[in-house]
């Protein structure tokens, strides 16, 4: 009983290990490759490094949700080709030790990954987009607030020319301000207010200047209207002022478990965004709970294989796994796409890479447990060789 308790704490600690580095490699890179298509924001908000980690770290749950699957799948098969490669195999078959034996360690640490990423899924994705879009409103604010200078016309905003005598750069207060609006009409409308703020709105994820006792001149062919307010709003356009970044907190991926239900069970409240915006909602649902069995599954179609190609190379072991993992990805994207379309129920597009996956590892676990007659890697390098042979 002993030798199986060491067993299993040594394979859970490489396993964690293993899964925790590949991680922060995935996720370094595709951070530094988030770097590079936020380059011109980062630069043109002059951010600080404290304001660039924040961002990061509300990055990072959305792509944990689909990083861990893959570390997961990568650390179950490299940890079993380590000890392919340190004849530990060997060694535990030599001393009757089966596969079904040392089952508990992999199958515990699949366990986290898939509970860590329904965490995630469930809860971390929309609290970091949140946080993400939050953050970013707060910085076009201040971009705004920095870009208007006392006593010029600022050209800086899409649509806009803004002019105001006094600008305060803390509170945003603005005094003696000129507006020239082309968001709406061709022609534009001039506005002009004694005291005005640029303010941001949460909420619905907009950033605007709010008038005060204003007027507003409209001309309309040979005439002129002119339209007095007590409180007007001019909105920017956000997409273009934060260098196209998308704070849309609409789309499906970015919403929280909670919204996604509210648009499942409350479908009429959002009939003028069409029924590929449903089906992106239903899809979305699915696939919070399809990564996170991804990782048991992926990790059992892993764990064979390291038993299988037990004297295979490492190389020839790499190009198989990552094969293994392109297809698997190459089908859950195809399934989410025939879904979406319409194409596809969205419970059949998104569950059915799980499930062919899952018969998959059954088949392979058959082959790995049938002790006699297991198609060991030498044999079947052997094998290549003979068809590579001239």
């Amino acid at each position: 009983m002993q030798i199986f308790k060491r067993i299993y704490r040594e394979n859970i600690r490489e396993l964690i290990s293993i899964g925790t580095m590949c991680l922060a490699v995935f996720i370094t890179l595709l951070l530094v490759g988030k770097v590079l298509r936020l380059r011109e924001l980062l630069v043109n908000m002059d951010l600080s490094l404290l304001d660039i980690g924040s961002l990061f770290i509300y990055l990072a749950p959305f792509f944990l949700m689909l990083l861990i699957p893959i570390a997961g799948m990568i650390s179950t098969f490299l940890t079993f080709q380590r000890m392919s490669g340190d004849k530990e195999l060997m060694a535990l078959r030599a001393g009757g030790i089966s596969l079904s034996q040392i089952l508990p360690a992999p199958f515990l640490f699949l366990l986290l990954c898939a509970g860590l990423t329904l965490w995630v899924s469930l809860f971390g994705v929309s609290w970091g987009m949140e946080r993400f879009q939050y953050t970013l409103l707060d910085l076009a604010q201040n971009k705004a607030q920095l870009s208007l200078r006392p006593g010029v016309f600022n050209r800086d905003f899409p649509g806009l020319v803004v002019y105001a005598q006094n600008v305060d750069r803390e509170s945003g207060e603005l005094s003696g301000i000129f507006i020239h609006d082309t968001t709406q009409e061709q022609a534009g409308v001039n506005i002009v207010a004694p005291t005005g703020r640029v303010a941001t709105d949460h909420a619905q994820n907009k950033i605007y200047f709010l008038l005060k006792n204003g007027r507003m001149y409209r001309l309309d062919q040979d005439s002129m209207d002119v339209l007095t307010f007590s409180s007007y709003r001019v909105s920017l356009d956000l997409n273009r002022l934060l260098n196209n970044v998308n704070v849309d907190r609409d789309e499906p991926r970015y919403m929280s478990w909670t919204e996604l239900n509210q648009v499942i069970e409350h479908p009429e409240k959002w009939t003028e965004k069409g029924p590929e915006f449903y089906r992106s909602v239903q899809v979305e649902r699915h696939k919070r709970f399809v990564l996170p069995v991804a990782c048991f599954v992926l990790g059992l179609v892993a764990l064979p294989l390291g038993w299988i190609l037990d004297e295979l190379k490492r190389q020839y072991g790499a190009i198989v796994i990552v094969g293994v993992f392109l297809a698997y990805y190459a089908a859950f994207s195809l399934g989410i796409s025939l879904g979406q379309l319409g194409l596809l129920p969205t419970a059949v597009g998104a569950w059915g890479p799980n499930v062919l996956f899952l018969i998959l590892s059954a088949v392979l676990f058959k082959y790995a447990l049938y002790e006699g007659g297991v198609p060991t890697g030498q044999r079947i390098v052997a094998v290549l060789k003979e068809k590579v042979r001239p």
